[in-house]
């Protein structure tokens, strides 16, 4: 970033630092940047060092950090043909062999077409050679700027001293309007099947290599948190435990070798 010229810094910092949670979680609607400590000055320095990784990263300035971090080309060997490479690439190329997880990825991105959710937030492996370091760039200084953000504190430290930690950040931007809404996704009008397949073994039978999912839009507008916690409930209730009333149904029924997951409603997030 710009104060700090390391490779890894979240690497230094779990080695140096009295952290006792440090990550980036990135979500299809955003990205979260959680750090804590119990000991305050270290706080602080962690704090410094996370808004400069996030608004000041090398990554704007310099494409080789997108190269590899996203995607490059790469020799394996001389007479053969250039393959692709990238820390997030290999990445997600392994989480695309799991059918699993591809499963879930399709049925979000089909169920809601018409929003953010309608993409896969960390990248699809046959679209990441796509992303060109201007479009990246481009995305970064929209979306990742301090007009699209919220900052929470929590603890008992003088919130004087947050303030003057976020201003020596804020003050090198100008507010801008950031439009990121969430679009609604309007409710089937009747109901919709896709197919997709999924990598399995060679030698693999493959009669008994198949999942169904069945799913419900349930809601144009997030709900309200007494429904969402009566679905959340109703969900536990009928699928949440080998004995749930519509798992072992499901079960018994012998429609599939066994019932994956334990429902799966997703309230306001």
């Amino acid at each position: 970033s710009r104060k700090y010229h390391v490779k890894e810094p979240f690497t230094e910092l779990l080695k140096g630092s009295l952290q006792t949670f440090l990550n980036a979680m990135t979500f299809p609607d955003r990205t979260c940047y959680p750090v804590a400590s119990c000991n305050l000055q270290d706080f602080y320095n962690l704090v410094d060092v996370y808004l400069d990784a996030v608004l000041h990263p090398r990554a704007l300035k310099d494409p080789r950090v997108l190269a590899q971090e996203g995607w490059h080309y790469e020799v394996e060997e001389k007479d053969k043909p250039l393959t692709f490479k990238g820390v997030v690439f290999n990445e997600m190329k392994g989480v695309y062999s799991n059918p699993d997880s591809l499963q879930g990825r399709t049925l979000l991105n089909n169920l809601l077409p018409d929003t953010p959710y309608g993409v896969d937030s960390g990248g699809d492996p046959a679209e990441i050679t796509n992303l060109t370091f201007d479009y990246f760039k481009g995305f970064h200084e929209r979306f990742y700027h301090p007009s699209n953000a919220k900052f929470w504190f929590y603890g008992d430290d003088p919130p004087a001293r947050r303030l003057e930690l976020l201003d020596e950040f804020l003050r090198d931007f100008e507010r801008k309007e950031v439009t990121s809404e969430i679009p609604r996704q309007p409710l089937w009008s009747e109901p919709r099947r896709v197919e997709h397949s999924f990598a399995v073994g060679k030698d693999e039978d493959i009669s008994k290599k198949v999942m169904v999912s069945v799913s419900w839009v349930l809601s144009e507008d997030k709900p309200d948190l007494e429904t969402s916690l009566a679905l959340s409930v109703m969900d536990y209730c009928l699928m949440g435990t080998p004995g749930a009333p519509l798992r072992k149904a499901l079960t018994d029924a012998g429609l599939g070798s066994r019932v994956i997951g334990g429902g799966g409603f997703q309230g306001p997030g």
